[in-house]
């Protein structure tokens, strides 16, 4: 492959931890939101896997795929066609270099779908951080209103308001630290979309010359 063997593993390995991070980073901020899609992430994982070793066509991992949007894939789902692929594996198959390029295409729509999720939770994240600041302005106006008759009730209203800012400001921190998985998951896609070219032009030059040495041995 070029060279590209060891170089592809240790990628491999960068992508998935930084999926797993940001996976894990993800279900920690927004523990209170409810889990729908997201029943099985171990079989989402396996699903990817699948593809990159080839036990799925294209058809049958977006099928699955679509299934796993739905929160109806099953592990017997997978157990059927892991049984199909046993039952291929005795036939010729793809190219080393073919199966490469199919793990960089799945390693590239977890990022995908990786990214797509941060950018939601980022969403729900700043939706938040705008209802403590309208909350902590609120509180704020109404401490100036009761000030002067009530400085008491005053100072119980500038406590919450500062207990509002202070979960804004942890919310902050956050917000940036998804930002920065969004970063790191942008570079390794674009790293893995060069890999993805160089092993296309391999497979291309791969496939012609077996037409030429098929032609070249017809009588």
């Amino acid at each position: 492959m070029m060279g590209l063997g060891s170089a592809l593993g240790e990628l491999f390995h960068l992508v998935d931890r930084v999926l797993e991070d940001n996976r894990a980073h993800r279900s920690s901020l927004l523990t209170a939101a409810p889990v729908t899609r997201r029943a099985w992430p171990e079989l989402k994982q396996q699903l990817y896997e699948m593809y990159g070793r080839g036990e799925l066509s294209e058809a049958a991992f977006a099928a699955l795929n679509s299934l796993t949007e739905r929160g109806a894939l099953r592990p017997a789902d997978l157990a059927v066609h892991r049984a199909r692929a046993r039952r291929r594996r005795g036939r010729p198959g793809g190219s080393e270099t073919s199966t490469a390029l199919r793990k960089v295409q799945a390693r590239l729509m977890q990022l995908e779908e990786a990214g797509e999720a941060s950018s939601q939770t980022l969403a729900d994240l700043e939706g938040r951080m705008a209802g403590l600041a309208e909350r902590a302005t609120d509180k704020e106006q109404a401490a100036r209103k009761l000030v002067a008759s009530d400085e008491e009730a005053a100072r119980r209203l500038l406590i919450v308001k500062a207990e509002l800012e202070a979960s804004r400001e942890r919310l902050d921190e956050q917000v940036q630290a998804l930002r920065e998985d969004q970063a790191r998951l942008g570079d390794l896609r674009a790293q893995l979309e060069a890999k993805a070219s160089e092993l296309e032009a391999v497979v291309t030059r791969e496939e012609l010359a077996a037409v030429v040495d098929e032609e070249g041995s017809s009588p």
